[in-house]
């Protein structure tokens, strides 16, 4: 994965869309050209606070100039916001177990960690890429015959069994999809995961993934744990700095999530 500043600017091109570089540029059609030849400047316009937060507190009443932008934009948006806050901090709140949150020290390392750009772009394409979750039908043969299993995104064991229904090559991208929902559970819905994994479920997702994680501590840490185990299985598809330190990004997704995905709180995924 290219992870220069230069194919991370084009990868944001390739995601917005003309009502996103309207709503960056203040409503100004003449300035959407220069930002499709020039990428690079979208990054350089998120990491302004005022464009940000004004995607970001945008009221739904105010006129076309933000009622269209996609959702990558305004996760873009809010992962910038967050990066841009963390600059001279010692310490940032994290949240330790469900419904229990504490100032730890790694302020600065998580401040390095949301300065490089592809780090960025990691997480808001993650972001995104929930929200509408994916699901689907497999049909797989037993002693029995046939019979049908469903499976969703978010669902990890299940989700880790399409492992022995693709082919070799298409395997990398079921392993990042599960490292993507493991660090989205553990950064944004850790009581969900704590419900959902916890106990048992730990044992069950093990057996899945065929993966030795961590026997004890709490979940959020074990998810972290298969999120870096299992990038380390997509083959080049994840910037390095994530599978050497999901812990780092599993951070910045709560703080993201704390600041401007719970304000109108939802207690877990449907």
């Amino acid at each position: 994965m290219d992870t220069s500043r230069d194919a991370v600017a084009r990868r944001y091109g390739e995601h917005l869309t003309d009502h996103d570089l309207l709503a960056l540029t203040g409503d100004r059609p003449d300035q959407v050209d220069a930002l499709r030849r020039h990428p690079e400047l979208v990054l350089d316009l998120l990491d302004r606070p005022a464009v940000a937060d004004a995607l970001l507190t945008a009221a739904h009443d105010e006129g076309e100039r933000f009622r269209y932008v996609s959702p990558f934009l305004v996760f873009a948006a809010a992962v910038h916001r967050a990066a841009g806050s963390l600059v001279g901090r010692t310490a940032v709140v994290d949240r330790t177990a469900p419904r229990s949150r504490l100032p730890i020290l790694d302020g600065p390392v998580i401040a390095a960690f949301a300065t490089e750009p592809a780090h960025r772009l990691f997480l808001a394409e993650l972001l995104a890429s929930y929200a509408r979750l994916a699901s689907g039908v497999v049909w797989r043969r037993g002693e029995r015959g046939w019979h049908r299993r469903r499976w969703d995104e978010l669902d990890l064991p299940r989700l880790a069994e399409l492992l022995a229904d693709v082919a070799p090559e298409a395997r990398p991208g079921v392993w990042r999809r599960i490292g993507d929902g493991a660090l989205f559970l553990a950064g944004v819905y850790p009581e969900y995961a704590e419900r959902t994994y916890g106990g048992t479920g730990t044992t069950h997702l093990q057996r899945a993934t065929g993966l030795r994680l961590r026997g004890e501590g709490p979940v959020a840490e074990l998810l972290e744990d298969l999120a870096g185990r299992a990038y380390g299985q997509a083959r080049g598809a994840v910037p390095p700095g994530v599978v050497e330190s999901p812990q780092s990004a599993r951070r910045m997704l709560t703080i993201v999530a704390d600041r401007y995905l719970h304000r109108d709180a939802v207690v877990g995924p449907a």
